[in-house]
Protein backbone atom coordinates (compact mmCIF):
# COMPACT_ATOMS: atom_id res chain seq x y z
CA UNK A 1 0.00 0.00 0.00
CA UNK A 2 1.24 2.92 -0.94
CA UNK A 3 1.05 5.26 2.39
CA UNK A 4 2.09 8.64 0.89
CA UNK A 5 -1.19 8.42 -1.16
CA UNK A 6 -3.52 7.77 1.63
CA UNK A 7 -2.54 10.34 3.33
CA UNK A 8 -2.69 12.45 0.77
CA UNK A 9 -6.11 11.20 -0.04
CA UNK A 10 -7.39 11.80 3.24
CA UNK A 11 -5.72 15.45 3.46
CA UNK A 12 -7.51 16.78 0.13
CA UNK A 13 -10.66 15.06 0.62
CA UNK A 14 -11.24 16.06 4.34
CA UNK A 15 -9.66 19.20 3.57
CA UNK A 16 -8.08 18.09 7.18
CA UNK A 17 -6.07 20.90 8.44
CA UNK A 18 -4.69 18.75 11.36
CA UNK A 19 -3.15 16.19 8.82
CA UNK A 20 -2.18 19.48 6.73
CA UNK A 21 -0.40 20.96 10.20
CA UNK A 22 1.35 18.08 11.17
CA UNK A 23 2.82 16.88 7.55
CA UNK A 24 5.78 17.13 6.29
CA UNK A 25 7.49 17.25 3.02
CA UNK A 26 10.35 14.31 4.15
CA UNK A 27 7.62 12.37 5.31
CA UNK A 28 6.25 11.39 1.99
CA UNK A 29 7.43 9.67 -1.22
CA UNK A 30 9.61 11.88 -2.96
CA UNK A 31 7.65 11.36 -6.17
CA UNK A 32 5.02 13.48 -4.27
CA UNK A 33 6.99 16.16 -3.32
CA UNK A 34 6.04 18.47 -6.40
CA UNK A 35 1.85 17.64 -5.14
CA UNK A 36 2.86 18.54 -1.82
CA UNK A 37 4.77 22.04 -2.70
CA UNK A 38 1.20 22.46 -4.92
CA UNK A 39 -1.10 22.16 -1.80
CA UNK A 40 1.36 24.16 0.25
CA UNK A 41 1.30 27.46 -2.22
CA UNK A 42 -2.45 27.00 -2.23
CA UNK A 43 -2.96 26.89 1.35
CA UNK A 44 -0.76 29.90 1.65
CA UNK A 45 -2.78 31.71 -0.60
CA UNK A 46 -6.46 31.13 0.13
CA UNK A 47 -5.83 30.19 4.01
CA UNK A 48 -7.32 26.60 3.34
CA UNK A 49 -6.35 23.08 2.70
CA UNK A 50 -8.14 22.03 -1.15
CA UNK A 51 -9.92 20.07 -2.41
CA UNK A 52 -9.08 17.78 -5.22
CA UNK A 53 -11.79 19.57 -7.07
CA UNK A 54 -9.94 22.72 -6.02
CA UNK A 55 -6.16 21.57 -7.53
CA UNK A 56 -8.32 19.99 -10.54
CA UNK A 57 -8.71 23.60 -11.59
CA UNK A 58 -5.08 24.68 -10.51
CA UNK A 59 -3.29 21.46 -12.19
CA UNK A 60 -4.97 20.99 -15.66
CA UNK A 61 -1.92 19.01 -17.44
CA UNK A 62 1.37 17.24 -16.50
CA UNK A 63 2.56 14.83 -14.26
CA UNK A 64 1.38 16.36 -10.98
CA UNK A 65 -2.45 16.32 -12.75
CA UNK A 66 -2.15 12.90 -13.40
CA UNK A 67 -0.68 12.00 -9.92
CA UNK A 68 -3.44 14.01 -8.51
CA UNK A 69 -6.15 11.77 -10.55
CA UNK A 70 -4.64 8.65 -9.58
CA UNK A 71 -5.07 9.28 -5.93
CA UNK A 72 -8.61 10.53 -6.23
CA UNK A 73 -9.42 7.14 -8.17
CA UNK A 74 -7.72 5.09 -5.89
CA UNK A 75 -9.74 2.69 -3.54
CA UNK A 76 -8.43 3.82 0.02
CA UNK A 77 -9.16 1.68 2.83
CA UNK A 78 -11.65 2.79 6.11
CA UNK A 79 -9.17 4.17 8.50
CA UNK A 80 -8.86 6.88 10.81
CA UNK A 81 -7.00 9.92 9.21
CA UNK A 82 -4.61 10.15 12.79
CA UNK A 83 -3.37 6.24 11.97
CA UNK A 84 -2.72 7.17 8.39
CA UNK A 85 -0.48 9.87 9.13
CA UNK A 86 0.94 7.60 11.97
CA UNK A 87 1.74 4.79 9.87
CA UNK A 88 3.33 7.50 7.41
CA UNK A 89 5.76 9.22 9.79
CA UNK A 90 6.43 5.82 11.25
CA UNK A 91 7.64 4.35 7.77
CA UNK A 92 9.72 7.71 7.46
CA UNK A 93 11.04 7.09 10.93
CA UNK A 94 12.06 3.27 9.99
CA UNK A 95 13.97 4.54 6.71
CA UNK A 96 15.63 7.63 8.29
CA UNK A 97 17.04 5.27 11.22
CA UNK A 98 18.27 2.37 8.99
CA UNK A 99 20.40 4.79 7.37
CA UNK A 100 21.51 6.75 10.31
CA UNK A 101 22.62 3.16 12.00
CA UNK A 102 24.17 2.09 8.66
CA UNK A 103 26.47 5.31 8.70
CA UNK A 104 27.21 4.51 12.93
CA UNK A 105 27.88 1.05 12.17
CA UNK A 106 30.35 2.06 9.70
CA UNK A 107 32.40 3.51 12.19
CA UNK A 108 31.87 1.47 15.35
CA UNK A 109 34.75 -0.43 15.29
CA UNK A 110 36.57 2.49 16.10
CA UNK A 111 34.62 4.48 18.62
CA UNK A 112 34.84 3.26 22.72
CA UNK A 113 32.43 2.48 25.26
CA UNK A 114 31.46 6.69 25.54
CA UNK A 115 31.46 7.64 21.55
CA UNK A 116 28.91 4.60 20.98
CA UNK A 117 26.34 5.71 23.57
CA UNK A 118 27.31 9.11 22.82
CA UNK A 119 26.42 8.26 18.94
CA UNK A 120 23.34 6.35 19.45
CA UNK A 121 22.33 9.37 21.64
CA UNK A 122 23.01 11.68 18.67
CA UNK A 123 20.53 9.12 16.23
CA UNK A 124 17.82 9.27 18.73
CA UNK A 125 17.90 12.86 18.92
CA UNK A 126 18.05 13.63 15.28
CA UNK A 127 15.21 11.15 14.83
CA UNK A 128 13.38 13.24 16.96
CA UNK A 129 14.07 16.60 15.72
CA UNK A 130 13.31 15.15 12.30
CA UNK A 131 9.67 13.65 13.46
CA UNK A 132 9.05 16.36 15.69
CA UNK A 133 5.06 17.12 15.08
CA UNK A 134 3.86 17.88 18.04
CA UNK A 135 1.32 20.04 19.29
CA UNK A 136 -1.39 20.14 21.82
CA UNK A 137 -4.77 22.08 21.15
CA UNK A 138 -6.50 22.41 24.39
CA UNK A 139 -10.40 23.63 24.35
CA UNK A 140 -11.83 25.78 27.56
CA UNK A 141 -13.15 22.47 28.79
CA UNK A 142 -9.52 20.86 29.51
CA UNK A 143 -7.52 24.32 31.00
CA UNK A 144 -8.26 25.54 34.55
CA UNK A 145 -8.16 28.99 35.48
CA UNK A 146 -8.22 28.56 39.39
CA UNK A 147 -5.46 25.87 40.73
CA UNK A 148 -4.58 24.63 43.86
CA UNK A 149 -1.90 25.61 45.95
CA UNK A 150 -0.44 22.27 45.80
CA UNK A 151 -1.02 22.39 42.17
CA UNK A 152 0.76 25.16 41.44
CA UNK A 153 4.02 24.72 43.82
CA UNK A 154 4.29 20.86 42.23
CA UNK A 155 5.03 22.97 38.73
CA UNK A 156 7.26 26.08 39.85
CA UNK A 157 10.53 26.02 41.96
CA UNK A 158 11.90 28.85 44.17
CA UNK A 159 15.66 29.08 43.08
CA UNK A 160 16.79 30.82 46.50
CA UNK A 161 19.22 32.91 45.84
CA UNK A 162 16.31 36.52 46.71
CA UNK A 163 12.77 36.15 48.43
CA UNK A 164 12.29 39.29 46.14
CA UNK A 165 12.74 37.29 42.93
CA UNK A 166 11.00 34.32 43.93
CA UNK A 167 8.34 36.48 45.33
CA UNK A 168 7.32 38.46 42.53
CA UNK A 169 8.14 35.54 40.00
CA UNK A 170 6.37 32.70 42.46
CA UNK A 171 9.08 30.54 41.26
CA UNK A 172 10.13 29.54 38.04
CA UNK A 173 7.79 27.21 36.40
CA UNK A 174 8.78 23.70 35.09
CA UNK A 175 9.67 23.97 31.27
CA UNK A 176 11.51 27.54 31.69
CA UNK A 177 14.98 28.84 30.78
CA UNK A 178 16.52 31.32 32.80
CA UNK A 179 20.18 32.87 31.17
CA UNK A 180 22.94 34.92 33.76
CA UNK A 181 25.21 37.39 31.60
CA UNK A 182 28.61 37.93 33.66
CA UNK A 183 31.86 38.44 32.79
CA UNK A 184 34.30 36.03 34.04
CA UNK A 185 34.56 36.12 37.53
CA UNK A 186 31.82 37.79 38.20
CA UNK A 187 30.02 35.10 40.47
CA UNK A 188 27.99 33.04 37.76
CA UNK A 189 29.07 29.71 38.56
CA UNK A 190 28.32 30.58 42.48
CA UNK A 191 25.59 31.56 42.03
CA UNK A 192 24.46 28.29 39.69
CA UNK A 193 25.88 26.43 42.60
CA UNK A 194 23.79 28.29 45.47
CA UNK A 195 20.38 27.39 43.29
CA UNK A 196 21.73 23.75 42.87
CA UNK A 197 22.44 23.46 47.07
CA UNK A 198 18.90 25.31 47.78
CA UNK A 199 17.17 22.53 45.42
CA UNK A 200 19.00 19.92 47.80
CA UNK A 201 17.70 21.78 50.42
CA UNK A 202 14.17 21.87 49.41
CA UNK A 203 13.92 18.46 49.11
CA UNK A 204 14.36 18.29 45.43
CA UNK A 205 16.62 16.44 42.50
CA UNK A 206 19.13 19.10 40.50
CA UNK A 207 22.01 18.04 38.07
CA UNK A 208 24.77 20.50 37.74
CA UNK A 209 26.69 19.73 34.05
CA UNK A 210 30.11 21.32 34.61
CA UNK A 211 32.16 21.74 31.85
CA UNK A 212 34.90 24.61 32.63
CA UNK A 213 35.35 22.83 36.34
CA UNK A 214 35.79 19.43 37.18
CA UNK A 215 33.45 17.68 39.64
CA UNK A 216 35.40 17.82 42.58
CA UNK A 217 35.92 21.31 42.07
CA UNK A 218 32.03 21.92 41.80
CA UNK A 219 31.65 19.60 44.74
CA UNK A 220 33.99 21.34 47.12
CA UNK A 221 31.96 24.45 46.33
CA UNK A 222 28.48 22.74 46.80
CA UNK A 223 29.60 21.16 50.32
CA UNK A 224 30.60 24.70 51.55
CA UNK A 225 27.71 26.20 50.89
CA UNK A 226 25.82 23.73 52.00
CA UNK A 227 27.60 22.89 55.17
CA UNK A 228 28.54 27.10 55.86
CA UNK A 229 32.37 25.83 56.17
CA UNK A 230 34.94 27.59 54.44
CA UNK A 231 35.45 27.35 51.17
CA UNK A 232 39.13 27.60 51.04
CA UNK A 233 39.17 24.58 53.83
CA UNK A 234 37.15 22.35 51.81
CA UNK A 235 39.44 23.43 48.78
CA UNK A 236 42.61 22.51 50.84
CA UNK A 237 41.76 19.49 52.99
CA UNK A 238 42.68 22.27 56.34
CA UNK A 239 39.44 21.42 58.06
CA UNK A 240 38.95 22.57 61.71
CA UNK A 241 37.37 20.25 63.84
CA UNK A 242 34.19 22.67 63.78
CA UNK A 243 34.10 21.84 59.81
CA UNK A 244 34.79 18.51 59.95
CA UNK A 245 31.59 17.88 62.01
CA UNK A 246 29.67 19.69 59.74
CA UNK A 247 30.58 18.26 56.69
CA UNK A 248 30.45 15.15 58.51
CA UNK A 249 26.22 16.03 59.55
CA UNK A 250 25.76 17.09 55.52
CA UNK A 251 27.33 13.93 54.15
CA UNK A 252 25.52 11.90 56.51
CA UNK A 253 21.88 13.45 55.38
CA UNK A 254 22.29 12.41 52.36
CA UNK A 255 21.49 9.08 52.74
CA UNK A 256 18.69 6.73 54.14
CA UNK A 257 19.03 6.47 57.77
CA UNK A 258 22.88 8.57 57.47
CA UNK A 259 21.85 9.54 60.71
CA UNK A 260 22.96 6.40 62.43
CA UNK A 261 26.51 6.71 60.46
CA UNK A 262 26.59 9.97 61.85
CA UNK A 263 25.82 8.76 65.45
CA UNK A 264 28.88 6.29 65.15
CA UNK A 265 30.81 8.74 63.59
CA UNK A 266 30.40 11.13 66.95
CA UNK A 267 31.98 7.60 68.97
CA UNK A 268 35.13 7.56 66.60
CA UNK A 269 35.50 10.82 64.89
CA UNK A 270 37.39 9.22 61.75
CA UNK A 271 36.01 11.01 58.73
CA UNK A 272 37.32 8.44 56.46
CA UNK A 273 35.59 5.78 58.08
CA UNK A 274 32.59 7.65 57.99
CA UNK A 275 32.41 8.50 54.49
CA UNK A 276 33.38 4.24 53.73
CA UNK A 277 30.51 3.24 55.78
CA UNK A 278 27.69 5.32 54.21
CA UNK A 279 28.65 4.23 50.80
CA UNK A 280 29.39 1.07 51.64
CA UNK A 281 26.02 0.56 53.67
CA UNK A 282 23.55 2.68 53.31
CA UNK A 283 21.16 4.21 50.43
CA UNK A 284 21.73 7.45 48.67
CA UNK A 285 17.87 9.39 49.27
CA UNK A 286 15.53 7.96 46.36
CA UNK A 287 14.44 11.82 45.36
CA UNK A 288 16.66 14.31 47.03
CA UNK A 289 20.13 14.19 45.35
CA UNK A 290 22.92 16.27 44.11
CA UNK A 291 23.95 14.79 40.71
CA UNK A 292 27.18 16.59 38.84
CA UNK A 293 28.17 15.58 34.73
CA UNK A 294 31.23 16.63 34.25
CA UNK A 295 32.00 16.53 30.52
CA UNK A 296 34.83 18.82 28.87
CA UNK A 297 32.88 18.32 25.94
CA UNK A 298 29.60 18.69 26.32
CA UNK A 299 26.76 18.49 23.79
CA UNK A 300 22.98 19.18 23.66
CA UNK A 301 22.63 15.02 22.71
CA UNK A 302 24.52 14.53 26.07
CA UNK A 303 22.75 16.62 27.85
CA UNK A 304 19.61 14.81 26.15
CA UNK A 305 20.46 11.29 26.99
CA UNK A 306 21.22 11.92 30.76
CA UNK A 307 17.77 14.03 31.21
CA UNK A 308 15.96 11.47 29.63
CA UNK A 309 17.83 8.76 31.78
CA UNK A 310 17.11 11.13 35.29
CA UNK A 311 13.62 12.15 34.70
CA UNK A 312 12.49 8.37 34.38
CA UNK A 313 14.16 7.57 37.55
CA UNK A 314 13.38 10.43 39.75
CA UNK A 315 11.04 11.64 37.83
CA UNK A 316 8.83 15.27 39.38
CA UNK A 317 11.52 15.21 42.52
CA UNK A 318 13.77 16.60 39.15
CA UNK A 319 12.78 20.14 38.44
CA UNK A 320 15.79 22.29 38.08
CA UNK A 321 18.93 21.62 36.05
CA UNK A 322 22.30 23.42 36.04
CA UNK A 323 24.33 23.80 32.61
CA UNK A 324 27.45 25.41 33.45
CA UNK A 325 27.69 27.41 30.88
CA UNK A 326 25.94 27.49 27.66
CA UNK A 327 29.09 29.30 25.59
CA UNK A 328 31.13 26.41 25.95
CA UNK A 329 28.40 23.88 24.55
CA UNK A 330 29.17 21.62 22.11
CA UNK A 331 26.96 21.28 18.54
CA UNK A 332 27.59 17.84 16.86
CA UNK A 333 29.78 18.45 13.76
CA UNK A 334 30.33 22.22 14.05
CA UNK A 335 33.76 22.73 14.54
CA UNK A 336 33.50 26.65 15.86
CA UNK A 337 31.50 26.46 19.05
CA UNK A 338 31.32 29.91 19.62
CA UNK A 339 29.89 30.68 16.26
CA UNK A 340 27.01 32.87 16.56
CA UNK A 341 24.33 30.77 14.83
CA UNK A 342 25.93 27.76 16.87
CA UNK A 343 25.11 30.06 20.08
CA UNK A 344 21.44 30.68 18.90
CA UNK A 345 20.71 27.25 18.11
CA UNK A 346 22.34 26.24 21.19
CA UNK A 347 20.06 28.36 23.92
CA UNK A 348 16.67 27.31 21.23
CA UNK A 349 17.60 23.74 21.98
CA UNK A 350 18.02 24.35 25.41
CA UNK A 351 14.54 25.32 25.67
CA UNK A 352 13.52 22.52 24.13
CA UNK A 353 14.90 20.56 26.48
CA UNK A 354 12.96 22.09 29.08
CA UNK A 355 9.64 21.99 27.98
CA UNK A 356 10.44 18.34 26.09
CA UNK A 357 11.53 17.36 30.36
CA UNK A 358 9.66 19.74 31.72
CA UNK A 359 12.06 21.17 34.14
CA UNK A 360 13.51 24.61 34.60
CA UNK A 361 17.24 25.02 32.96
CA UNK A 362 19.49 27.63 34.27
CA UNK A 363 22.73 28.60 32.19
CA UNK A 364 25.37 31.12 32.70
CA UNK A 365 26.63 33.35 29.88
CA UNK A 366 29.13 35.76 29.08
CA UNK A 367 29.40 39.47 28.23
CA UNK A 368 31.37 42.07 27.20
CA UNK A 369 32.81 45.25 28.84
CA UNK A 370 30.06 46.55 27.96
CA UNK A 371 27.71 44.73 29.03
CA UNK A 372 26.22 43.44 26.24
CA UNK A 373 26.67 39.51 25.04
CA UNK A 374 28.83 37.90 23.78
CA UNK A 375 29.61 36.20 20.41
CA UNK A 376 25.43 35.90 19.67
CA UNK A 377 23.31 38.47 21.06
CA UNK A 378 20.35 36.31 19.53
CA UNK A 379 20.92 34.09 22.66
CA UNK A 380 18.31 35.87 24.54
CA UNK A 381 15.51 35.40 22.00
CA UNK A 382 14.78 31.69 23.51
CA UNK A 383 15.11 32.35 27.22
CA UNK A 384 11.87 32.81 29.53
CA UNK A 385 14.17 35.18 31.79
CA UNK A 386 17.40 36.86 31.25
CA UNK A 387 19.55 38.49 34.66
CA UNK A 388 22.84 40.30 34.29
CA UNK A 389 24.67 39.53 37.31
CA UNK A 390 27.05 42.54 39.62
CA UNK A 391 29.31 41.10 42.59
CA UNK A 392 30.62 45.00 43.18
CA UNK A 393 33.69 44.93 45.33
CA UNK A 394 34.72 42.08 47.50
CA UNK A 395 33.99 43.95 51.04
CA UNK A 396 30.51 44.65 49.44
CA UNK A 397 29.84 41.44 50.35
CA UNK A 398 26.91 41.76 48.21
CA UNK A 399 25.68 40.40 44.66
CA UNK A 400 23.03 41.79 42.02
CA UNK A 401 20.95 40.50 39.99
CA UNK A 402 19.08 42.75 37.19
CA UNK A 403 16.55 41.42 34.47
CA UNK A 404 17.02 42.27 31.30
CA UNK A 405 14.37 40.04 29.80
CA UNK A 406 11.05 38.29 31.61
CA UNK A 407 8.55 37.00 29.93
CA UNK A 408 5.00 38.12 31.49
CA UNK A 409 6.63 39.96 34.11
CA UNK A 410 7.78 43.51 35.35
CA UNK A 411 11.49 43.93 35.21
CA UNK A 412 13.33 44.06 38.48
CA UNK A 413 16.42 44.63 40.85
CA UNK A 414 17.66 42.71 43.56
CA UNK A 415 20.44 42.57 46.39
CA UNK A 416 21.49 39.15 48.35
CA UNK A 417 24.51 39.16 50.62
CA UNK A 418 27.13 36.48 49.91
CA UNK A 419 29.54 35.43 52.46
CA UNK A 420 32.88 34.88 50.31
CA UNK A 421 34.37 32.65 53.19
CA UNK A 422 31.64 30.02 52.66
CA UNK A 423 30.35 31.05 49.20
CA UNK A 424 26.82 31.41 50.73
CA UNK A 425 24.40 33.84 49.35
CA UNK A 426 21.15 34.64 51.26
CA UNK A 427 18.10 35.63 49.84
CA UNK A 428 17.28 38.49 51.89
CA UNK A 429 16.92 41.53 50.14
CA UNK A 430 19.40 44.05 50.90
CA UNK A 431 20.52 47.57 50.14
CA UNK A 432 22.58 47.85 46.82
CA UNK A 433 25.97 48.86 47.03
CA UNK A 434 27.09 51.80 45.46
CA UNK A 435 30.67 52.75 44.33
CA UNK A 436 33.29 53.77 46.66
CA UNK A 437 34.82 57.04 45.76
CA UNK A 438 38.48 55.53 45.93
CA UNK A 439 39.97 58.62 44.83
CA UNK A 440 38.77 61.31 46.85
CA UNK A 441 37.02 62.86 44.49
CA UNK A 442 34.63 65.60 46.22
CA UNK A 443 32.32 66.26 43.00
CA UNK A 444 31.91 61.95 43.01
CA UNK A 445 28.50 60.63 43.12
CA UNK A 446 27.37 56.95 43.61
CA UNK A 447 26.61 55.24 40.70
CA UNK A 448 24.47 51.70 40.06
CA UNK A 449 26.75 50.94 36.56
CA UNK A 450 28.70 48.09 36.55
CA UNK A 451 32.68 48.00 36.52
CA UNK A 452 34.03 47.52 33.45
CA UNK A 453 36.88 44.83 34.92
CA UNK A 454 36.64 41.56 36.31
CA UNK A 455 36.62 41.29 39.82
CA UNK A 456 40.00 41.03 41.29
CA UNK A 457 39.55 37.24 42.80
CA UNK A 458 38.84 34.19 41.89
CA UNK A 459 36.96 31.76 44.08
Amino acid sequence: MDVSAAVLHKLLSEQNLDIFSKLKLSFLDPAYSTLYSIICRHYDKFGKVPSFADLELTIREGASSSLLSTIKLTEMPEVDSDIALNALIDQYTQTETIKLLENFVKVLPLCDTEEIKTNLANIALAIEEKTYTSSNVYSMNDLCIFHRSEEVLKDRFYLGFNNKFDAQLSGLAREELLVMGGKRGSGKSLVCSNIFVSQYEMGNTCIYFTIEMTAKEVNDRNMAILSNVSHTNVKKGTYTETDILKLAQSRANMFEKGEEAFQKFLEHKDKYKLEEDLMRNYHLKKTNQMIIVDDRNLTISAIDLTLSKAKSKFGDSLGVVIVDYINQIVIEGNKDKYDWKSQIEIATKLKNMARKYEVVIISPYQIDDSGQTRFARGILDAPDIALLLDAHNKEDEAITFETTKIRGDSDLICTSHINWNTLRIFPQEIDKPGKKNKGGDPNFENSDKEDAVDLPWKT
